[in-house]
């Protein structure tokens, strides 16, 4: 797309924002569709052509990115092994998180494409830790009922399937979708503390 504003560094940095967010939940989708939307040269993907991502453009990175994809999409909707998964799938989850950012900024050269890639490490952490903190059965010996558990995970499919459309379509809400993640984990954090403090005032 040739609108200025699509192909702006701003625009890249919502949408790198928003897609760090989504590679929080899951790990192979965000950064495979940015390769689709790049090699299509989609609304505001960024062109990874002569960029040091230009290997995404590769017909069987993308195909491989979309098989790890199915392989993490069915795995999650597993309880008996939704510890095992998490761990397994967490450090991936945020590496592809700082990947994807780093990705969305390539156009731009490498000191962007640093400072993102650490932000997108921390966005992806964060978002993943706020998925773990929410959904029932990814302790260990936690028991878990199937038909919740599955159902959260398709949400999760959903949301992330329809972000990385629409992160790519209208960039600035990947930014938006960013905030409302410091926000919930801010709000998180603060349940915690009052929890903990009331605990300690019991014990006492």
């Amino acid at each position: 797309m040739d609108n200025p504003v699509f192909q702006s560094i701003y625009a890249r940095v919502f949408m790198g924002a928003g897609l760090s967010v989504l590679s929080g939940i899951r790990a192979f989708l965000p950064v495979a569709f940015l390769a689709l939307y790049s090699r299509l040269e989609f609304f505001s993907a960024p062109v990874l052509s002569d960029t040091p991502f230009a290997f995404l453009d590769r017909t069987w990175v993308i195909s491989l990115l979309f098989a790890l994809a199915v392989v993490e999409l069915a795995t999650d909707k597993i309880p008996r092994i939704a510890s095992l998964h998490r761990e397994i799938m967490r450090p991936l989850r945020i590496a592809f998180g700082g990947l994807v950012f780093a990705a969305a900024m390539a156009p731009d050269g490498w000191i962007p494409m640093v400072i993102c890639a650490v932000v997108g490490l921390l966005v992806a952490g964060l978002a993943e830790h706020a998925v773990h903190s929410v959904r029932p059965g990814t302790k260990t010996g936690a028991q878990v009922e199937i038909a919740p558990f599955v159902l959260l995970s398709i949400y999760a499919d959903v949301l992330v399937l329809v972000g990385t459309l629409v992160f790519v379509l209208v960039p600035i809400i990947g930014a938006l979708f960013a905030l409302l993640l410091f926000l919930f984990f801010y709000r998180l954090q603060r349940r915690r503390r009052r929890k903990h403090k009331g605990l300690r005032i019991l014990k006492g």
